[in-house]
Formats: structure tokens, C-alpha cells, sequence
């Protein structure tokens, strides 16, 4: 009985491979290369400056009783003294006892501030309104280079305050913001 090798499929197989490998490496294909270069011109990058400046100081503790009329606290100058435009937006905290009680109305205008909050707003006003819970009205708006606005906060107690919030007190912080708007 002789026995036979079984090499020889392998040895094809291989040699296949090979010329396979071959084709593909020495044959036109459709495989392209193109490389292609345009110079243009130098570009410069500049980024603007925000200088957003809230000015005044002092302010009115005027009470306040529930469902009752807002009342001014606070007048404030807002500058853009930077060399970009700057979107306006706003958020109120509160501490103390009647924190959670608080209405805040703030807005940026042209004008000087009402002793309450206008019954309608000019167009380039931005408002905010809300609680320490979170704003209910949110009007941003834009601040120019180089203008001055006038920033006016008021305060007021929802209907709904308990009764029990009488001589309660809390301390406010309003945070502006001034973001770059595009050119």
C-alpha cells in the first residue's frame, strides 16, 4: 500500500495566491490617486472683547403683600463698553424665609424705570420674570457697542403667598449675563 502526499492542492492553491496577488499589484485598476492644491489668500482671526458693565448702587426695600402691585427695588446703568454686541439673559436666586414667595421682574430699556412694571413693553426691552423656581417670562435682548441702558428691577409676592409670610424677609441676587452675538 503506498501512500500519496497530499501537497499538491496546497502547492496550487499557493501558487493562485501568488499570481492573484501579482495582478492586482502590476494591473491598471480602478484605483485613482489625484492630488490637487489652490493657494489663496492670508486670512486674519480676530475675536471680539465683552466688557458688559452694571453700574449704581443703593435700593429700595419697599414692602410688598400679596397679590399687591410690583414695586421698584433697584435702578441700575447696564454698559457694552466692548467692541462686540451682547445678548442679554438673566437669572434670580433667593435666601431667607419668603425666598420662595418672591416675583421678580427685571428689565433692560432705553428709558428710566416705571414704579411698576409697564402694562405693555417697547419693542427693544428685554424682560425677565419669575421665581428663585424658575423664570415664567423670558424676553432676551441685544445691548450694542458702546450704549448705556437702563436696568430696572422690581419685586412683587404672588397671590397665592401664605399669610403667614408677614414680616418675612429674603435676600435677592440677580445674575446678568452678556453673551457675544455673532457679526
Amino acid at each position: 500500500m503506498s501512500r500519496k502526499k497530499a501537497g499538491a492542492p496546497l502547492g496550487v492553491a499557493g501558487l493562485i495566491a501568488g499570481i492573484v496577488a501579482i495582478a492586482v499589484v502590476l494591473a491598471p485598476g480602478t484605483l485613482s490617486y489625484f492630488v490637487s492644491s489652490k493657494q489663496t489668500q492670508a486670512v486674519s482671526v480676530s475675536t471680539g472683547k465683552a466688557a458688559l458693565t452694571i453700574s449704581g448702587s443703593g435700593g429700595s426695600n419697599s414692602g410688598v403683600y400679596p397679590g399687591g402691585p410690583a414695586q421698584l427695588i433697584a435702578t441700575r446703568s447696564i454698559t457694552n463698553g466692548g467692541d462686540v454686541a451682547l445678548s442679554l439673559a438673566s437669572a434670580f436666586t433667593a435666601t431667607g424665609n419668603l425666598a420662595s414667595s418672591v416675583v421678580l421682574t427685571m428689565s433692560v430699556q432705553t428709558g428710566s424705570c416705571a414704579a411698576t412694571p409697564p402694562g405693555s413693553w417697547p419693542a427693544d426691552s428685554g424682560r425677565w420674570q419669575g421665581t428663585t423656581a424658575g423664570l415664567t417670562t423670558s424676553v432676551p435682548t441685544t445691548i450694542a457697542i458702546g450704549a448705556t441702558r437702563t436696568l430696572c428691577v422690581w419685586q412683587s409676592l404672588g397671590v397665592n403667598t401664605p399669610n403667614g409670610t408677614q414680616g418675612q424677609t429674603a435676600a435677592v441676587s440677580i445674575t446678568v449675563t452678556g453673551t457675544q452675538v455673532a457679526p
